[in-house]
């Protein structure tokens, strides 16, 4: 075996402690790929009842990163002050892929305030697997048609750019409803 090779196995093992993120000591030169999804696109979610699977994936050099997925109210809407991970300039509330975070995850932290280097998709040559996590819609939430962008996101960016938008990201709709909001004739 090359000595080029073994570094390679050792940093591997060493730069990671999850098997769904591998990296490689050769710089990737080539553009980043980046695939996002809901995993359980439907028309209609109700709310209390269901929740919305999202599913990410990535190939390419990043810092730092992780996956996210921004979630949007409809116009004129807001989430309630108590709701878990809001972010309470842009009302917006973020559902983070706990397993691509360094840590436990706090209740206050979103896109624009989650402390710098904790996310695990680290190094050049990234490759990761398919990454699902869930939101469950909750009870307060208004209904309507959200906004979602499923992301990549990085904290340690260039200096000038924006760390709250995404290195690449997905958007799609979807609309809540409430299960006990029929009308019956």
């Amino acid at each position: 075996m090359s000595i080029s090779k073994l570094i390679d196995i050792i940093l591997r093992k060493k730069n990671t402690d999850d098997e769904n993120i591998k990296t490689n000591r050769f710089v990737y030169i080539g553009d980043s790929i980046f695939e996002g999804e809901i995993k359980n696109k439907q028309e209609k979610y109700d709310k209390n009842n269901d929740v919305v699977i999202f599913k990410s994936r990535f190939f390419g050099n990043t810092q730092y990163s992780y996956f996210a997925a921004e979630i949007i109210p409809p116009k004129h809407s807001f989430f309630p002050p108590n709701t878990i991970h809001l972010d309470d300039a842009s009302g917006n509330v973020t559902s983070f892929c706990d397993m691509t975070i360094n840590g436990n995850i706090q209740n206050a932290w979103n896109i624009h305030n989650i402390p710098f280097d904790l996310g695990k998709i680290h190094g050049r040559n990234v490759k990761t697997n398919w990454f699902e996590w869930s939101w469950k819609i909750p009870e307060s939430a208004p209904k309507g048609e959200y906004r979602v962008i499923v992301g990549i996101w990085s904290d340690s960016q260039e200096e000038n750019v924006d760390k709250n938008i995404p290195i690449h990201f997905y958007e799609k709709s979807f609309f809540v409803n409430d299960l006990n909001d029929h009308s019956y004739q």
